[in-house]
C-alpha cells in the first residue's frame, strides 16, 4: 500500500438495501495535499451490488465558499472536490445542487459537474420538453465555453475544494459558523 494510506478497518455487515450480511466495508485514512488527513469509508454489497462511499476530514475546517469565474475554456478543467455536505450554485444557468439523502461526494471538473446536471435533466425531459431543450442548450453552450458563468462551491464543514486552472479566477471566502 501507499505511504499515504492507512487501512484500519475491514469488516462485513448488514447491507442497508437488501438486508443480507454481505456488505463489505473498508475504512482508511489518506494523507492529502489539500485537506491534511481524511477518513474514507467505502462499502459494497457482494449480493445486490449496493455501494456506499464517503469522505470526512479528520481535522476540523471552517466553512468556506469558493467562487470561480469561468471565463476561459481552460476554467472548465478546474478540479472540483465536492463533499456530501457541499452546495453548488451556478446562478447564470439557474443551477443549484444541494446536499440530501442521496448526495454523494465526488471528484470531477467544472465540465464534469455540468455533464452530471445534463444526466439529471435527461430523466425529467418528458415533463416539460420545451424547458428541457432550452436548459440543455444553455448548459451545452457553457460546456463549449460560449457562456461566461460563476461556479460557487460552498461547504459549511470546509470539506470541499476547487483547484483552479487559473488562480486569478478563484476567490476563496472563509465563512463563520452559524
Amino acid at each position: 500500500m501507499s505511504k499515504y494510506i492507512n487501512v484500519f478497518e475491514k469488516y462485513t455487515t448488514t447491507c442497508p438495501l437488501c438486508g443480507e450480511e454481505t456488505f463489505y466495508v473498508v475504512e482508511f485514512t489518506y494523507k492529502t495535499p489539500f485537506f491534511d488527513e481524511i477518513l474514507v469509508i467505502s462499502g459494497k454489497c457482494t449480493k445486490c451490488g449496493y455501494r456506499f462511499f464517503d469522505i470526512y476530514n479528520i481535522k476540523s475546517h471552517k466553512p468556506v465558499r469558493f467562487v470561480l469565474k469561468v471565463k476561459e475554456i481552460t476554467d472548465l478543467n478546474s478540479l472540483v472536490i465536492k463533499s456530501q455536505t457541499a452546495v453548488i450554485t451556478i446562478p447564470e444557468l439557474g443551477i443549484v445542487i444541494e446536499p440530501g439523502m442521496a448526495s454523494s461526494p465526488y471528484i470531477t471538473t467544472i465540465e464534469g459537474v455540468l455533464y452530471r446536471v445534463l444526466e439529471t435533466l435527461e430523466v425529467h425531459k418528458e415533463e416539460n420538453r420545451g424547458a428541457y431543450e432550452k436548459i440543455k442548450e444553455t448548459i451545452e453552450n457553457a460546456i463549449e465555453g460560449k457562456i461566461v458563468f460563476t461556479f460557487i462551491l460552498e461547504d459549511a464543514f470546509g470539506n470541499s475544494l476547487i483547484i483552479p486552472k487559473r488562480k486569478e479566477a478563484l476567490e476563496i471566502i472563509r465563512l463563520e459558523r452559524d
